[in-house]
C-alpha cells in the first residue's frame, strides 16, 4: 500500500475544510474541524513527523519506512475500513504548523513522531487540543510528561497539558534523567566492570533543552559516585569557531573523557575537530541520537576521526529482541534489503499501537474517533516488537526499555557492545 504524500484531498479542498486548516493554524488552541473520517470515506490515515531530508534522513527514513511498513501490513481494517499514512519531513518544517496540518485533517487519527524533544515541545499543546494520539518513539526531555521536571527546565506544563484535556503525548523511552545516570554509571565504572574509569569529565550540550536536562541528570550521578565536572561548554552546529572554542577549553582542562550531549550534527563537529586538533584519542562518550547514527562518519568527515566514541541509545539493539526476527524479515523485503535502525522498532510498535486501537472500534462497531482512539491507546497494553506498551497517567512507557551501549571504530562503524538498564 503506498503511501499518502501529505496534500488537502480534493474532496476536502471545500470551504469547510479550508476554515478548518486556517483556524487550526491560527488558534491552535481549538478543536479540530471533525474527530472523525467524513461519512462517505472509509479511510483513516496514521501521521508522521520525521527528517527525511539533512543529516538526520537516514534515521529518519528508517523510522518513516517502519511506520509504513505497520500500515501496508494493516491497510484493510475490516468492515470496508481501510488505512493510509500521511508524511511531513521535519528537516526545515515548523513542527507546530506540522501538528496543526494533522489536527485539521479529520483523517488522521494518531501521529508517530517527532523525533526529538525540542518539536515535541511545539506538537505537544495542539495534540492535546485536539486530542490527536502522538506517540514519540525517541522525545526524551522529562518535563514533556512531567510536570516537576518541567518547571525546572523552564518548561510551562500547563500549556503543553491545557486542563480539562486528556493526556494526548505519549513516549516509549526512559527520560534523560534516566539516560545521564546511565551514562554517568558507565562512565565512572571501572575497566574491570566494563566500564571507563573516568573520575574527571568534561561536558558538552548543543544548547537544547533536552542536552541540557541530560547534561545535568549526568554531573548529578556523576558527582554522586565521587567523580568530578572538569569544565562544561555549549556548541552549536555550523557556528563558526564553537567546536574549536570547545575543544581548546577541553585541551586546557586535560580531563579523563569527554561527555556530549545533543543532537548528532554537533556532536560530529565536536569529535571531528577534538580528532583533528590536538587530542584523536580521547573518549568521547554521547548519549542520544548520535549514538549509532548511520551519517555519523560520513558528518565528522574523516572516517577515521569518528573512532574513539562510544554511544548509549534510548532504545534496544535488536539482536537483544526476541520478537524482532518476523519485523526485520518485513522491514528487508518491503525496503529492498534495507536494515532497520534499533529506533525503527519503537516507530513500528507506536504505529501499531494507534492501529490496534483503531481495529478494536471498528470490529467492535463502534464510531472510530479521536477521543475513542485516544481512550484506548491510554488504558490498553500492546504487546510489540520492542515488549509490552503501557503507558502510566503522564503518558510515560510503564514498561522500561533500558539503553544499547555502541562503540565506533576507526572505520566509521557502530559496533553493538552490551545493554544497559535504565
Amino acid at each position: 500500500m503506498p503511501s499518502r504524500p501529505h496534500r488537502p484531498r480534493p474532496r476536502r479542498a471545500g470551504r469547510s475544510a479550508l476554515l478548518c486548516l486556517a483556524l487550526a493554524l491560527a488558534l491552535p488552541l481549538l478543536a479540530a474541524c471533525s474527530g472523525t473520517s467524513s461519512a462517505d470515506d472509509k479511510t483513516f490515515a496514521i501521521a508522521t513527523f520525521f527528517p527525511t531530508s539533512g543529516a538526520d534522513a537516514l534515521l529518519g527514513q528508517s523510522l518513516q519506512n517502519a511506520v509504513d511498513l505497520a500500515a501496508k501490513q494493516n491497510a484493510n481494517l475490516g468492515s470496508g475500513y481501510t488505512l493510509t499514512v500521511d508524511h511531513l519531513d521535519a528537516a526545515g518544517s515548523d513542527a507546530a504548523s506540522a501538528a496543526a496540518t494533522f489536527a485539521a485533517d479529520p483523517a488522521v487519527m494518531g501521529v508517530v513522531g517527532p523525533l526529538d524533544s525540542d518539536a515535541a515541545l511545539k506538537m505537544a499543546p495542539i495534540a492535546a487540543q485536539n486530542g490527536l494520539t502522538t506517540i514519540s518513539p525517541s522525545a526524551t526531555l522529562p518535563g514533556l510528561t512531567q510536570a516537576d521536571q518541567a518547571q525546572a527546565e523552564g518548561v510551562s506544563f500547563d500549556q503543553l497539558h491545557p486542563k480539562g484535556k486528556p493526556v494526548a503525548f505519549f513516549r516509549l523511552p526512559e527520560t534523560d534523567n534516566a539516560l545521564g545516570k546511565a551514562a554517568a554509571d558507565l562512565a565512572t565504572a571501572s575497566s574491570q566492570s566494563h566500564g571507563l574509569g573516568a573520575q574527571s569529565v568534561f561536558l558538552v550540550d548543543d544548547g537544547s533543552a533536552s542536552a541540557k536536562a541530560l547534561a545535568s541528570a549526568f554531573a548529578q550521578e556523576l558527582k554522586a559516585r565521587h567523580g568530578g565536572v572538569a569544565g562544561q561548554q555549549s556548541v552549536a552546529a555550523g557556528v563558526p569557531d564553537s567546536a574549536q572554542s570547545a575543544v581548546t577549553a577541553i585541551i586546557k582542562a586535560d580531563p579523563d573523557i569527554v561527555f556530549y550531549a545533543g543532537d548528532m550534527a554537533a556532536g560530529a563537529e565536536l569529535r571531528a575537530t577534538l580528532s583533528l586538533t590536538g587530542a584523536p584519542q580521547l573518549t568521547i562518550l554521547t548519549a542520544g541520537p548520535s549514538a549509532d547514527h548511520p551519517a555519523w562518519a560520513s558528518t565528522v568527515g574523516v572516517t577515521p576521526a569518528a573512532a574513539y566514541t562510544i554511544g548509549i541509545l534510548p532504545a534496544r539493539d535488536l539482536s537483544t529482541l526476541p520478537g524482532a526476527k518476523d519485523f526485520i524479515a518485513a522491514y528487508q523485503s518491503a525496503f529492498q534489503g534495507a536494515a532497520p535502525l534499533p529506533q525503527a522498532a519503537l516507530a513500528y510498535d507506536a504505529a501499531m499501537d494507534e492501529i490496534a486501537a483503531i481495529r478494536s472500534l471498528v470490529k467492535a462497531g463502534q464510531p472510530v474517533t479521536r477521543a475513542a482512539i485516544l481512550a484506548a491507546v491510554a488504558s490498553a497494553k500492546y504487546s510489540g516488537v520492542t515488549g509490552t506498551i503501557a503507558f502510566d497517567k503522564n503518558g510515560d512507557n510503564a514498561a522500561p526499555i533500558g539503553f544499547s551501549v555502541y562503540t565506533c571504530d576507526t572505520k566509521g562503524t557502530w559496533q553493538y557492545q552490551t545493554p544497559l538498564n535504565g
